[in-house]
């Protein structure tokens, strides 16, 4: 059963046995599938609940199809949802009377498994990039503007204070506005990685994963330094597949926020194991530090899409990234934790390729 976790679809259909086929076609697929018999039904589930996607025939009693998307399109909460028709009007003008009143596709009856199956992943696909675009915006917006900000105050700062020949505050304010600076170069950094995992086709292929963490250890020296943090290695790894690049970037996200997060000279350990299924490896990052509690851990690993309502102390673009790319190396990531006992987060990969082998990724480290 392929995984459409959180991914509910609307089917309003009026006639019995096409609304059962449609529920049984998209729950064997993973998807959680709501019926409804008409178009007020559907309207009220859909304001009760909002779906992902909604599936909509025309000709039903009461509000009919049109009607239900009309309706949709003027509720701010649901005028965003696809909807894709499913009808037995095949003519020319029922199908451009559909889409101009906003459906996004137009299925006719008889329809194949393949046709709506399709359909369905084809719109699912395109609002998630709308979504992201949304949210990629609002993340330059929101974050980009704080250091920008703080930035350019230090900038006027060390302005005065050269007119003035105060030198004890020029070197703090110095100080100050490269740190602000850092910051932006963090985020934009962070933006092209997110972009980069979106757009970018890369082949899972076996990873040497001890240069691959010595490699994400020296990107955060210097805060391991300021820290006092102390890092302790596994002297093995399990056998794992994915893309070096992105693995590092999980690594460095992971250990940064330990470093951080994980109490005054952090005490860092890392290690991995095969899981009992031998099919997938996860791979950790323990810190001793304060922990976290069920609602903390919950607002952790929040799509990128959610960023912008969901802030979780500064973990939120990185953990966001760490998600998108154990996703897309078909893994997982979560965290483990207890307050006052420490976080463990962790990542899955699998231990073998999809495709083809290939020799390990060992990536390149500056003396």
């Amino acid at each position: 059963m392929l995984n459409h976790e959180g991914v509910t679809v609307l089917v309003a259909e009026d006639d019995e046995a096409v609304r059962r086929t449609l529920v049984d076609l998209l729950e064997l697929n993973g998807y959680t599938a709501v019926a409804a018999t008409n178009g007020d039904e559907a309207l009220a589930a859909a304001r009760r609940n909002p779906p992902t996607l909604i599936l909509t025939d025309i000709a039903m009693p009461g509000l009919d199809g049109y009607g239900l998307i009309e309706q949709l399109h003027a509720d701010a909460a649901l005028r965003s949802v696809p909807v894709i028709i499913l009808s037995a009007k095949a003519d020319r003008l029922a199908s451009r009377h559909g889409m101009e009143l906003g459906a996004d596709d137009y299925i006719t009856k008889p329809f194949t498994e393949d046709e709506v199956l399709r359909s369905v992943m084809a719109r699912l696909e395109k609002k998630a990039l709308v979504d992201e675009l949304d949210a990629f915006s609002h993340t330059v917006a929101h974050d980009l503007r704080n250091p920008l900000s703080t930035l350019y105050m230090h900038l006027e700062m060390l302005s005065s204070a050269i007119d003035k020949g105060d030198t004890d505050r020029m070197k703090r304010t110095v100080g100050e506005a490269i740190h602000a600076a850092a910051r932006l170069n963090n985020i934009i950094d962070e933006l092209l990685v997110l972009a980069g995992v979106r757009r970018q086709r890369v082949d899972s292929l076996p990873l040497d994963m001890a240069p691959i963490v010595t490699e994400a250890t020296a990107r955060i020296e210097q805060l391991i330094q300021r820290h006092g943090a102390t890092i302790k290695t596994s002297a093995t790894w399990p056998v794992a597949v994915g893309h070096g690049p992105w693995v590092v970037e999980i690594w460095v996200n992971y250990l940064s926020n330990a470093v951080k997060y994980g109490g005054p000279h952090a005490r860092i350990t890392l290690g991995g194991e095969t899981r009992p299924d031998g099919r997938t490896a996860r791979f950790w990052v323990q810190d001793e530090g304060p922990g976290l509690d069920a609602a903390a851990q919950q607002k952790m690993f929040v799509p990128f899409t959610r960023i912008s309502s969901v802030r979780a102390g500064g973990h939120g673009l990185g953990l966001s990234i760490v998600r998108r790319i154990a996703e897309r190396l078909d893994g997982t990531a979560g965290v483990e934790s207890t307050p006052g006992t420490g976080a463990r987060f962790w990542f899955e990969l699998p231990v073998t390729a999809k495709a083809h082998s290939a020799p390990p990724f060992v990536p390149a480290i500056a003396p």
